[in-house]
């Protein structure tokens, strides 16, 4: 994330591609160093909000108990991950997309949009969105924002046409914001190996991808990395992406509270606030709980009166009797026992009790063995607090998902103004007004987050069925968490009335005697069932 007070002058989203590519060479020579000292400040950024430490500690490897010390003297040490920031980041992820997402369309004439259209439009949009890629996407983009505080999916149009979307790693994207925090340009830094395939060295270097509000433009770095040049190695550095805006989706995990983070747009990490130190103590009462253990397993020998030679010989031959299982006394007053240390730990398990207890009450993670045997009223108060959690999650959610819609809207648009050909020049003035050029509207869109709680499905049924007639179909069925699709599914309960409303007419019609031949109220006196006036009447 990056809030930039000077932002270079960009690309002219009017200008041709052979005008762009020009100007790009000169816009990569100007602001080279701008390019560079965006980077170093990404990477501090990166640094200061210990980003590379909570991905690490939710892949479950814990600095600081990997570099614990010894807790006594001898070679007990246990390292145990018991991590549990997978807990805390995934619980919130499968609680909001457990369920898949229900994508509903407004109705046509509420919007004035054709029936058609719009037809056309939920058609081509779900074939994107109802893909398992997709659902995967959309999953990490909130995991990943959980983890960094940041996550952001960028939208394309390959050489094939075909329209594609990916979540990309926090260290590689780089959001540029101006001071009124509006989204101007997204870069993103990545490294490869530019050294020839039988080089004995590698020569890593960074490339950047420029994106703006119609342009990517494509550079690589010198060996210093401090200098950037135009990237024509794969064809040309500035290419059209088809959209209507920067092709990138940022989802914020919420903002922090603190001014001087606040400004420079970073989200929050779900292991933040306390939540990694707590992970980390778990983690080492529970090492040294191992450490226990394998010391009670270990018993004392208690030697009295037994004569040993000197101190290294006398050690020599105690260890020689613990492992024969055999004590030598050398005179009657002697005596030998084992001692087994206190197995009284209950001050060691109220502490790990209370640390795992006071995780799940700051990450507001409800305990699944606090489940067993709970009535449907008592789950929902348990889920309360996660309830909370999710509920500001959702908001920064689905403003990443509404600009990824408006991306996907976009690429619809621009497949449809080029048909079969190439795009019209200003296509990207009739993306800004689509209602006015006859375009798709990511606005006609509506999708609802099912929160994945343990449910009472009667409940549920009677609710639908009460509000039937009193309130419109489509709401009911957003309540309805296996009907993926609403619309689909009204389109289906229509035609299955419509066919069953025949069948009862016609049965009534058999009941009176006038089935058959009779039955047939669309044929006239005058003509049969192929459409043609009957002999008679030709005849006449």
């Amino acid at each position: 994330m990056a809030v930039v007070n000077k932002i270079p002058q960009l690309l002219d989203i009017h200008a041709t591609l052979t005008e762009a590519q020009a100007a790009a060479e000169a816009w990569v020579t100007t602001n080279s160093a701008w390019l560079a000292k965006l980077l170093k400040d990404h990477q501090e950024l990166i640094k200061t909000q210990n980003v590379e430490l909570y991905q690490a500690t939710y892949d479950g490897e814990l600095e600081e108990v990997e570099n614990r010390d010894k807790s006594r003297g001898d070679d007990v040490n246990h390292k145990i991950m018991a991590s549990m920031a997978q807990l805390v980041v995934d619980t919130p992820v499968d609680y909001l997309l457990g369920k898949p997402i229900v994508w509903s369309f407004k109705d046509p004439k509420q919007v004035g949009a054709d029936t058609a259209t719009m037809e056309d439009y939920r058609k081509e949009l779900l074939q994107l969105l109802e893909t398992e890629d997709a659902q995967r996407v959309l999953r990490e983009t909130l995991t990943q924002g959980g983890v960094a505080g940041v996550s952001s999916v960028i939208g394309w149009v390959d050489e094939s046409g075909k329209i594609d979307y990916e979540e990309f790693p926090y260290q590689e994207i780089v959001p540029v914001f101006d001071t009124r925090g509006r989204l101007r340009l997204v870069v993103r830094f990545y490294l490869v190996d530019n050294a020839e395939p039988d080089a004995a060295q590698e020569d890593f270097r960074y490339k950047a991808e420029i994106y703006d509000n119609r342009y990517i433009t494509s550079v690589t770095a010198d060996e210093s990395g401090e200098s950037y040049s135009l990237d024509n190695d794969e064809g040309l550095a500035v290419i059209d992406h088809k959209a209507g805006r920067i092709p990138v989706a940022v989802f914020l995990n919420g903002t922090p509270a603190r001014y001087s983070e606040r400004k420079k747009k970073a989200g929050v990490s779900d292991l933040a606030g306390g939540i990694l130190s707590l992970v980390n103590e778990y983690a080492h009462s529970m090492s040294d709980k191992a450490n226990a253990v394998d010391r009670m397993q270990d018993q004392l020998l208690k030697l009295i009166g037994v004569q040993l030679g000197n101190q290294k010989s006398g050690e020599a031959e105690v260890l020689a009797m613990r492992k024969a299982r055999a004590i030598a006394l050398k005179n009657e007053n002697a005596n030998a026992e084992y001692i087994s240390p206190s197995q009284e730990d209950t001050a060691v398990e109220n502490h790990l009790n209370r640390t795992r207890d006071t995780i799940h009450e700051m990450a507001f993670v409800p305990k699944l063995s606090d489940l067993s045997g709970a009535t449907a009223t008592e789950i929902k108060v348990k889920y309360s607090g996660l309830d909370i959690k999710a509920g500001k999650k959702e908001t920064y959610f689905k403003s990443a998902i509404k600009q990824l819609l408006a991306i996907l809207t976009d690429f619809l648009n621009a497949r449809k103004l080029a048909g079969n050909g190439q795009l019209p020049q200003g296509y990207q003035d009739k993306l800004q007004d689509p209602a006015a050029n006859g375009l798709y509207d990511s606005e006609w869109v509506e999708f609802t987050l099912n929160r994945n709680l343990p449910q009472n499905y009667l409940e549920i049924a009677q609710i639908v069925s009460l509000l039937t007639d009193k309130v419109p179909d489509s709401y009911l069925y957003e309540l309805l968490w296996f009907i993926p699709d609403p619309k689909a599914a009204l389109d289906e309960m229509k035609a299955q009335k419509d066919a069953a409303s025949k069948r009862t007419s016609q049965a009534g019609l058999a009941a009176m005697g006038l089935g058959g031949e009779f039955s047939k109220t669309n044929v006239t006196e005058n003509e049969d069932e192929d459409g043609e006036e009957s002999g008679e009447s030709r005849e006449a």
